[in-house]
This record gives structure tokens, sequence and C-alpha cells, in this order.
């Protein structure tokens, strides 16, 4: 028993169109060679010529007229089957910001299962401190980020919640010294708020190492000794301690994670990426 390949009909049906085996191949993205591999293979198997030239182009002949109506029906009804049980891949566009900390922590992943799942979307990925990335929302440069929730802001969508700590480096004990050096998140940032606040409470006198809005930076400056710094507990690497004796004294409290969305219409494509995020970030794995 026979059978014909829609490959090789949507290449028949290509060649139909475009009158030659190369301008088929561009339109069903496969080599001159390959087209007329199909062909041939074609010919044999329904057992007459199916082309004949004229000039320079490849027309039908009466066999390949015969031929046509069956392939464009057998082609559009192979369509509409695999479309019945596969969805139509999402494509578009995803502009997201992210605050530099939170991109190093759980954008990989998340990139890493959004791509694998819908390779046809295009994300874009900005990051920066709270107030670029308020900025850009509001300008409409992004479709959302992923920030710090701050008290007031009812359009943030909470999504995990983490208590903040002290860190150090695994050498050396600069927190011992007076005045503290503080490697300090960039101005307006809630972490930094945060520890300032529980040092003024104790009177604690602290002097500025860095400050930053560069996790990598952080982190450096933190494991070569020159300062102790605040964050969760999923950012603190090797290298890093949490300082247990900080965290009694000047208690930090909670940080919570949220993403806020650029006002406008409804975005599909952006909620399907949010989802993924959502997902990564508040796993119970990270939340702790």
């Amino acid at each position: 028993m026979f059978s014909l390949d829609p490959d090789f009909l949507r290449t028949f049906l290509a060649i139909s169109e475009t009158g030659s085996f190369g301008g088929a191949g561009e339109k069903v993205n496969k080599t001159q060679s390959t087209v007329s591999a199909q062909m041939k293979r074609l010919e044999e198997i329904v057992g007459v010529p199916l082309f004949e030239k004229e000039g320079r182009r490849n027309v039908l002949t009466a066999d390949g007229l015969k031929l046509l109506e069956y392939a464009a029906s057998m082609v559009r009804l192979n369509d509409e089957a695999i479309r019945a049980f596969r969805p139509p891949e999402v494509s578009g566009r995803v502009r997201l910001g992210a605050i530099d900390e939170y991109a190093q922590a759980f954008l990989p992943a998340i990139l890493r299962a959004f791509n694998l799942a819908h390779p046809a979307v295009q994300v874009e990925v900005a990051t920066g401190n709270t107030g670029h990335l308020l900025d850009l929302l509001a300008d409409r440069q992004l479709d959302a980020a992923i920030l710090s929730c701050r008290a007031g802001d009812t359009e943030i969508e909470v999504l995990r919640s983490d208590r903040l700590h002290w860190f150090g480096s695994d050498v050396g004990s600069p927190h011992f010294d007076d005045p503290l050096p503080f490697c300090a998140w960039s101005s307006g940032c809630s972490w930094r708020e945060m520890a300032s606040a529980a040092l003024a409470r104790d009177g604690r006198k602290s002097r500025l190492v860095v400050t930053t809005s560069n996790a990598a930076l952080i982190t450096l400056t933190v494991r070569d000794g020159l300062g102790v710094a605040v964050a969760p507990a999923w950012f603190v690497s090797p290298g890093l301690r949490i300082l247990e004796e900080m965290d009694a004294r000047y208690p930090l409290g909670v940080a919570e994670i949220g993403i806020k969305r650029a006002a406008g219409a409804e975005n599909p494509v952006r909620e399907l990426f949010l989802s993924y995020a959502k997902a990564q970030l508040g796993s119970p794995a990270l939340a702790a």
C-alpha cells in the first residue's frame, strides 16, 4: 500500500505556485536538491510524470493537474488535524524589568522554562533600581516589572515574602568595627531603608563602603571582607554567611517581592510569561 506524504505534497504545491524547484525550496525552507529528491519519490509513488519543462519553468502535466486538487485538500486536512490537537504557537514580545538582585536569583530559571515552552516569544529584560524601573513602566517602555513591594502601592501583586538578614564574609568580622562598614543598596531601596532604620533604633553608627544596585558588586565587596550588607537568605552565596548576632541585635523584618504591570490594555503574552514568573517566585523552596 502506497501513501502520500503531506510534506511531499506541500513541496509539490509550492512548485505549482512558483514554477521552479528553487523557488519552491525557498517557500518551504528546503534545499533545491531536497525538493528534487522529494518530487522524484512522489512521481515514483503515483507512477506518472508530474512536471514538464516549459522554457525555464516547471509546469504541471495533465496528471500533475489531477494530483493538484487532491494535494491541496490533503495538506489542508493535515493542517486542520494538527491544529485540533496542538494549540497555535504563541508569539509576540514581552518587555520585563527586574531589580538586579531579583534578576540574578530568579530570571535564569524563569527564562529557561518559558523559552522551552514558547520559543517564538521574544523576552527583553531590563534591570535597574526601583525608581528607574517605575519610570520605564510609566513611559510604557516595559510591560511589567519585578519589584520590592512598598507600603501604599496597591498596584503591585505580592508574590512572596522573605525575612531579611545581615550577612558578611566567611573570613573576617567587619561587623564588629565601629562605625559599621555598610555595603548599601542604592537610595530608595526598601532593603537599605530597613537596614538604616534598624541601626538607628539601636544608635549604631555606620559608614558607607559602597552604594550600588549591582548585586554582583555587593556580593564581591562583602565577600572580600570590606563590609556587611542585607538581603534574604536566597541571596547569600558561597563565601558569605548570615550574621546571626547582627540579626538578633538589629532585626530587619520581612521584605515582599511582587509584580507591577504597565497601565493599559490587557496583554495575553505578558500574562503568559508572568504565570511562569509567579510559579518560580512562589516556589516554597525559595520562600524560606
